[in-house]
């Protein structure tokens, strides 16, 4: 019986050495870490949601609506162009504006106040090696302008006048002449098939005419004649 003992002794003895050892082994794993502290503790920002699809094309700009535009027309022709436009009833969806259409461009000298200013000055320009010159005398508000070229386009026109600066002419302008007051074109605000091919047939009465598709004006806009100078702030 004492041998029994004995080894139940043993028994208990090296249980109870190995509880010790795993609670210290337990004890020192936990030795090096650091106390949680609340102040450190940060709260993640939630992901970025996704873009709704139906937001993101509303905030698209709207693409700019287009118009038929036919033109240019003026004296009978324009009148006859309205006559046809009116068998189709556009009402408020046609609308007329007038245009400049400039008979070509010059270079001059601006109106002086008697032939013999006009003179002194042609003498002037002949000296700074200008060949040809001509004074207009006939009684209009171009009465003593000199005129120093005509021209078909306007970078015709200021290339001359690049020209003549480089002379030494500095009063010299450029501009369009005898701009048309009656020209005008239609814009309609109906790009259907049904009203493009009746305003196409319409058209192959009017040879010369354009008809195009045009980002629509604005209705309050009118566009009227103009005089326009291709140069400002010359001086003598």
């Amino acid at each position: 019986m004492k041998w029994i003992f004995a080894i139940l002794l043993v028994i208990n003895i090296l249980f109870f050495t190995a509880m010790n050892l795993g609670g210290s082994h337990g004890r020192e794993t936990m030795r090096g870490h650091d106390p949680v502290k609340a102040e450190n503790i940060k709260l993640l920002a939630e992901p970025p949601q996704k873009a709704d699809p139906a937001s993101a094309l509303s905030s698209i700009p709207d693409k700019p609506e287009l118009c038929l535009e036919w033109g240019l027309f003026s004296g009978d022709n324009l009148r006859q162009a309205e006559q046809a436009l009116e068998t189709l009833q556009l009402g408020s969806k046609l609308v007329q504006y007038k245009t400049v259409k400039p008979d070509g461009y010059w270079v001059y000298i601006t109106p002086r106040r008697t032939l013999q200013e006009a003179q002194k000055k042609e003498e002037e320009l002949k000296k700074l090696g200008v060949p040809e010159s001509f004074i207009i005398r006939e009684n209009s508000k171009w009465q003593y302008a000199i005129s120093l070229g005509i021209f078909a386009t306007e970078e015709a026109a200021l290339k001359f006048l690049e020209q003549l600066r480089e002379k030494g002419v500095k009063s010299a302008v450029a501009g369009a002449r005898n701009q048309a007051t009656d020209v005008a074109s239609f814009q309609i605000k109906d790009m259907s098939e049904t009203i493009t091919a009746a305003v196409t047939k319409l058209k192959l009465d009017f040879p010369g005419s354009e008809l195009k598709a045009v980002e629509c004006r604005k209705p309050e806009v009118e566009i009227k004649p103009e005089k326009k100078r291709l140069t400002t702030n010359l001086h003598e």
